[in-house]
């Protein structure tokens, strides 16, 4: 059931239609639908809603379609992780159940790497599998990157319970090629360990059935004890104390890898490398390739790099899109973003194929890591798909089955400035805004309910008798701390969500790793400042060894000493770790791609960083000379000086239906006084969406057009300008402006 914040995009018309048309596509072949104008959370509370509200038209076509496993969850494709991040727990705070799946670094050479990554994806693919998911939420390059294909990862769950006989030895030998590493105490996921007759399992995510039957998913270490081939006993056990602390009656349990090397594929990847071996002429590869050879022959958990042959090991090239069946709902965030971050991550790709297959360790033809871009499209083609934008945005030349235009705004974040919020309070009254305010907790919201009763202003705090604000009289206030998120307003049914924080920031992610445990026990003050303010994934970068990706922070002893570092990757499998005393040396990236974290990473050790620094001083230096050249010929040479204000422009601008903001008045003037002046004009105006910006730039048009000029107005889409035509026909029709 959706929160109260969810439910209010409910009582948009617009929402209403398009969610019409959405269950109608499930029972026709439908065409993408198009949603513009969703601030950031209005475009959250649609996502949710739509979610909830096709559960039932996504069973239904599950059925009647090839799959009929279980409803397929929703998908949400997002253009970053931090997105993805964000957007999960939000979906998750509206009693969805949601799961991001996440990318991995590719494992190339036969090197130790961490499987943590891999062992959280083999849950969100396994969680599929099992109906435990309502939505799915990734990035485009990851939807299409090879993994395990749905049938073997099947094929691969290990299920037992109190009635199932085996030999413990036939156990382990099926653990280990599952991908399981026998060790002589299980401590981590990924690890079992054989003692008699008992075996001790620690899966990356597990379903379990206790002795009670209640039902519990995640990663436990369970242990069997035997009787001959009969199981005596089974129950989850404490890796600490190695005892047990609940009774299991049923389990079921993921493979470890998600590259599992099965006698056939190593028969493949064997014949790949000596066919490798016999073309490399020159012979810089021969130690690589007898080492892969030597270790394939060996204990199969010694081998690290089985994701450089996956298109070999698993023929049917597999990824995350084919694990839904049946035709389901794909909500694209940011079109536009999700174009370029796949763009990218493309070009990114190709660059490390084409540096592994010149190092001459693959054949080129095995070197394929994830489905054609292409195919993303055809996914969706094929699905119910809603496009959702912020700003007005069309499909290129694809047709739409709808186009839904909202009229939204993302209004501020009082934090404790409650003056201000009291005031804006009465201002959205005035206007006819039913309001509901967002807090952290429960005593939050009794202040604030408190504090605007003492200014006279009507407020409730949400109760299971109080969760339905056109219950409320127009006038009050109904505050809720159930749900965390950015606020919104909705134009058209006058419904105003303002929050009293932030929602659900990157700081509530960090807050769920260890690391952020750590930075609020460190008293320096001046340090929890700065590496606070950096995010897990943030680009970075180090006066030294140039660009690299912060992946949060790790205590480490040396020496009898524990001390945080910051952990920093770049390029290959490089990584750094560097005392947060010396956070000084590092800044956050703010170059191209610096929003979507698309950046080619340094190489430590490599002198491209300091070519690279050394020619952008000479580019900076390069461009002020060019900056003051250009400022003074434009301060030289005449331009033209538009006249003063007059009755028509003054009649013009009180025609304007809405109160003008502070913002807009002074940018009104600005622009003003440098028309009026004889120099050249050049300015850049810059504001969010639906604060006003085009009425100001209409106020300058209408100016230019009375001192006998003529205007172009220039934008990015289609649809944008056909709105801005049909504003300016309806803004100027009185004044004798032909448009």
């Amino acid at each position: 059931m959706s929160n109260i914040i969810t439910s209010q995009i409910r009582a948009d018309r617009e929402y209403i239609q398009l969610c019409e048309l959405a269950l109608h596509n499930f029972r026709a072949k439908s065409l993408p639908i198009l949603a513009n104008g969703l601030c950031e959370g209005a475009a959250d509370a649609l996502t949710s809603a739509l979610v909830e509200d096709t559960a039932a038209a996504r069973g239904a076509a599950a059925q009647n379609g090839a799959e009929s496993r279980g409803k397929p969850p929703a998908l949400i494709i997002c253009h970053e992780e931090k997105e993805c991040r964000r957007l999960c727990l939000f979906l998750e705070q509206s009693n969805l159940r949601a799961a991001f799946f996440m990318g991995r670094d590719l494992t190339f050479h036969n090197i130790t790497a961490s499987h943590e990554f891999e062992h959280e994806r083999l849950r969100v693919l396994s969680g599929i599998i099992g109906g435990e998911y309502d939505v799915i939420v990734t990035t485009p390059d990851v939807s299409l990157g090879y993994t395990i294909p749905r049938e073997r990862l099947e094929e691969m769950l290990i299920n037992i319970d109190l009635d199932t006989r085996c030999q413990p030895r036939l156990l382990a030998d099926r653990l280990v090629a599952a991908g399981y590493s026998r060790v002589d105490m299980v401590e981590g996921a990924g690890q079992f360990a054989l003692r008699g007759g008992i075996v001790d399992i620690f899966a990356p995510h597990g379903v379990f059935i206790d002795a009670d039957g209640e039902l519990r998913r995640g990663a436990y270490p369970l242990r069997i004890e035997f009787f001959d081939d009969e199981i005596d006993r089974m129950g989850i056990f404490d890796v600490d104390s190695q005892r047990l602390v609940t009774n299991i009656k049923k389990a079921s349990y993921t493979p470890a890898r998600e590259v599992i090397l099965t006698p056939d594929a190593i028969e493949r990847v064997e014949k790949a490398i000596k066919e490798k071996w016999r073309e490399d002429h020159d012979g810089k590869a021969d130690e690589v390739l007898q080492r892969e050879l030597g270790a394939l022959k060996g204990d199969i958990a010694d081998v690290h790099f089985a994701d450089k042959y996956i298109s070999l090991i698993y023929p049917e090239k597999a990824c995350l899109l084919d694990y839904f069946g049946g035709k389901t709902l794909v909500i694209v965030r940011s079109t536009a973003a999700v174009n370029d971050r796949l763009k990218a991550e493309r070009w990114h790709s190709d660059e490390a194929v084409k540096e592994l297959c010149e190092s001459g360790v693959i054949l080129p033809k095995y070197a394929e890591y994830s489905k054609p871009d292409a195919h993303l499209d055809a996914f969706c083609d094929g699905q119910v798909t809603l496009h959702l934008n912020s700003l007005s945005q069309g499909l290129g030349n694809k047709r739409a089955s709808g186009m839904f235009g909202f009229r939204t705004r993302q209004p501020v974040s009082y934090g404790d400035n409650l003056n201000l919020l009291i005031e804006d309070v009465l201002s959205y009254h005035h206007g006819g805004y039913r309001v509901i305010a967002m807090t952290e907790n429960m005593t939050e919201a009794n202040n604030l309910c408190e504090a605007l009763t003492d200014a006279d202003v009507s407020a409730v705090v949400e109760s299971r008798e109080i969760a339905d604000i056109s219950a409320l009289p127009q006038k009050t206030v109904l505050i809720t701390h159930r749900c965390k998120s950015r606020g919104f307003e909705l134009i058209m049914p006058r419904i105003a969500v303002v929050s009293t924080g932030d929602g659900i920031s990157s700081d509530t992610v960090r807050a769920q790793s260890k690391s952020a445990v750590r930075k609020k026990k460190r008293s320096d003050a001046k340090s929890i400042l700065s590496y606070a303010e950096l995010e897990v994934g943030d680009i970075v970068v180090h006066e030294i060894y140039g660009i690299g990706r912060y992946l949060g922070l790790e205590k480490i002893k040396i020496d009898g000493v524990s001390r945080d570092y910051l952990n920093i990757q770049y390029a290959g499998s490089d990584r750094l770790c560097m005392p947060v005393e010396k956070l000084d040396l590092v800044s956050k990236y703010i170059g191209a791609h610096a929003d979507d974290g698309l950046v080619k990473l340094s190489k430590m050790g490599g002198e491209q960083w300091k070519k690279s620094t050394s020619r952008a001083k000479g580019a900076v230096k390069e461009m002020a000379k060019d900056l003051i050249k250009l400022y003074a010929e434009r301060m030289r040479r005449p331009g033209f000086a538009f006249d003063a204000d007059d009755e028509m422009q003054r009649s013009f601008e009180a025609a304007f239906d809405y109160e003008e903001t502070d913002c807009q008045l002074d940018a009104i003037s600005e622009i003003k006084q440098d028309m009026m002046r004889s120099s050249p004009m050049d300015r850049l105006l810059c504001g969010d969406v639906g604060y006003g910006k085009t009425e100001v730039a209409f106020r300058a048009a209408y100016k230019a057009v009375l001192s006998g000029k003529q205007v172009a107005i220039l934008g990015p889409t289609t649809i944008l300008a056909l709105q801005h035509y049909q504003t300016a026909i309806s803004r100027m029709r009185n004044f004798g402006v032909n448009i």
